[in-house]
C-alpha cells in the first residue's frame, strides 16, 4: 500500500473511533448522567438543611453561658456523664452527609474528561465544580466532629468560656453547611439544565 493510503486509513479509524466515542458520550452517557443528577437534586434535603431557629438557638446558648457562668454549675460527675452521653453520640447534625465522596468524584472526574473531549466544556467543568463542593462538604464534616470532641472535653472541663466558644464555632460550621448545599442545589441545577440542552 502506498504511504497516502495508509495515512487515509489511519485518518479514517481515528475519526471512526471519535465518532463512536462521541455516540456513546451523548446517547448513552448523557441521558443516563441526566436521571442520576436529577435523582441527586430530588434527594436533596430542604435548604437551609439546618433551619436559623436551631443556629439562633447555639448562639444563645453561647451567649447565655458567657453572660451567666454559673447556668453551667454541675457536679464532676455530672459534667463527666453529659460529656460521655455526647461522645458516644458524637455524629453530625442531622442532616450533614457524613458519606466518602472518592468514588462519586472519581466517577465525575471521568465524565468531565468525556465532555471536555466532545467539546462541551462548559460542561465538563459544572462537573469539576462539584468536586470542590464535596470537599467542602466532607471537609464541615471532619470539623464538625473536631468541635464535637473538643465540646466534650471542654464541659466535661468545666471550662465555660471554650464550650461556649465551642458553641459559637458549631454555629458558624452549620451557616458554612447551609451555605455549601446551596451551592451544591445549584451546581446540580447547572448540570441538568447543560445536560437538557
Amino acid at each position: 500500500m502506498n504511504k497516502k493510503i495508509v495515512f487515509l486509513v489511519i485518518i479514517l479509524a481515528v475519526i471512526g473511533v471519535y465518532g463512536l466515542f462521541y455516540v456513546g458520550v451523548t446517547s448513552v452517557l448523557m441521558p443516563m448522567e441526566l436521571n442520576s443528577f436529577e435523582s441527586e437534586l430530588n434527594a436533596m434535603p430542604q435548604l437551609p438543611v439546618i433551619n436559623n431557629s436551631t443556629i439562633n438557638g447555639i448562639e444563645n446558648s453561647a451567649s447565655d453561658i458567657d453572660n451567666y457562668p454559673t447556668s453551667m454549675s454541675m457536679s464532676k460527675s455530672q459534667r463527666t456523664e453529659m460529656a460521655n452521653q455526647m461522645r458516644n453520640s458524637n455524629s453530625p447534625p442531622s442532616g450533614y452527609s457524613n458519606q466518602n465522596f472518592t468514588d462519586y468524584n472519581n466517577f465525575n472526574a471521568i465524565s468531565a474528561l468525556a465532555y471536555e473531549l466532545t467539546g462541551k466544556g462548559t460542561l465538563s467543568n459544572e462537573i469539576d465544580n462539584l468536586t470542590t463542593i464535596t470537599n467542602n462538604i466532607s471537609y464541615l464534616n471532619n470539623e464538625t466532629t473536631t468541635i464535637n470532641q473538643k465540646s466534650a472535653n471542654d464541659l466535661e472541663n468545666g471550662d465555660n468560656k471554650a464550650y461556649a466558644e465551642d458553641l459559637r464555632n458549631t454555629a458558624d460550621n452549620i451557616k458554612q453547611y447551609n451555605n455549601v448545599m446551596t451551592n451544591l442545589k445549584t451546581q446540580l441545577q447547572n448540570i441538568i439544565k447543560q445536560l437538557s440542552g
